[in-house]
């Protein structure tokens, strides 16, 4: 298959995704429209009412998909709906509600067609919309990483992150999603946090407590994520690990890791220049060789080598 070819089914699977979208939002509207006047109405609406409903339906639904598709609702896939989707769907949601009640004024004003709407109807309208059409994709997001994660929980290596920042946060995401880790625990030296679950995993307790959960829950892995705190502090998480005699990992800078510079694959051993609290002294060795070379040199001290 080429590639123009692959492109072209992508395009294709995209615009019926989109139209699915669109069709189900549409669903969402008439029923947010029916259920905001059943709950106005303590579920029983008054004959003289019934017609109204239907004609401002019939008004603002067009309305309420014409500022969807503007807002550019059914350019993101519904399997990664994120706080930002549903910032767009409120941003639409309240518009399309803005738009639809200026829209029936004028009609009314006009006198085309005598539509009386209760004003609780408008009020509750948008917030029904937002839970709809929201509530959807976060549920399919849900039941998709489900079918997509759930067998692989109990796969991998069991593993404790040292912990619970935003850094850890983030790498209990992505190892979730692989096979080679099964994250068993966080544990963090803030004692507010005892107690939370993040991203599925439970803040177990202090960094204090390392081996005596690694033990319980059969970890010989520990993997620090701490690198925004002092080197003193990491330097004692990895002595924690070193203690509990679990193999230790380190995860890379932040920045990196969220920029895309470096990926969760790149989790590594830790090495000395994470631990040392500056960064590495780089000898100029073409200058020291031509400097000492044929003399005879006393050196002082133990605590390094010449090479």
């Amino acid at each position: 298959m080429s590639f123009i070819q692959s492109i072209f089914q992508y395009q294709t699977l995209v615009r019926h995704r989109a139209k699915f979208a669109c069709l189900h939002d549409v669903i969402m509207a008439i029923f947010a429209w029916i259920l905001a006047y059943l709950i106005r109405f303590n579920f029983d609406i008054p004959a003289q009412f019934v017609q109204s409903l239907g004609l401002a339906a019939l008004i603002a639904v067009p309305l309420q998909t014409l500022v969807f598709v503007q807002t550019g609702l059914y350019k993101g896939v519904w399997r990664f709906a994120s706080m930002p989707d549903l910032k767009r769907i409120l941003f639409a949601a309240t518009s399309a509600s803005i738009l639809v009640t200026v829209v029936l004024a004028i009609v009314k004003l006009l006198a085309i067609q005598s539509i009386v709407i209760p004003r609780s109807v408008l009020l509750l309208n948008p917030i029904l919309l937002l839970l709809l059409m929201g509530g959807s994709r976060f549920l399919y997001r849900a039941f998709h990483e489900h079918q997509l994660y759930s067998q692989t929980k109990t796969q991998g290596k069991p593993v404790l992150i040292l912990g619970a920042g935003e850094a850890a946060i983030s790498l209990a995401k992505e190892l979730s999603r692989g096979t080679e880790w099964q994250v068993v625990g966080l544990l963090d030296d803030d004692e507010k946090l005892k107690g939370y679950e993040i991203s599925g995993v439970k803040v177990l307790g202090n960094l204090g407590q390392l081996s005596r959960y690694a033990k319980k829950l059969g970890a010989q892995h520990a993997i620090v994520a701490m690198p925004s705190v002092n080197h003193a502090v990491r330097r004692r998480a990895v002595e924690q690990a070193e203690a509990a005699d679990l193999e230790v990992l380190i995860v890379p800078e932040f920045g990196d890791l969220m920029s895309g510079k470096l990926s969760i694959s790149a989790i590594r051993k830790v090495e000395v220049e994470d631990l040392l609290g500056r960064e590495p002294v780089q000898l100029d060795m073409a200058g020291l060789n031509g400097l000492i070379t044929n003399q005879t040199i006393l050196v002082t001290g133990a605590a390094g080598s010449i090479g």
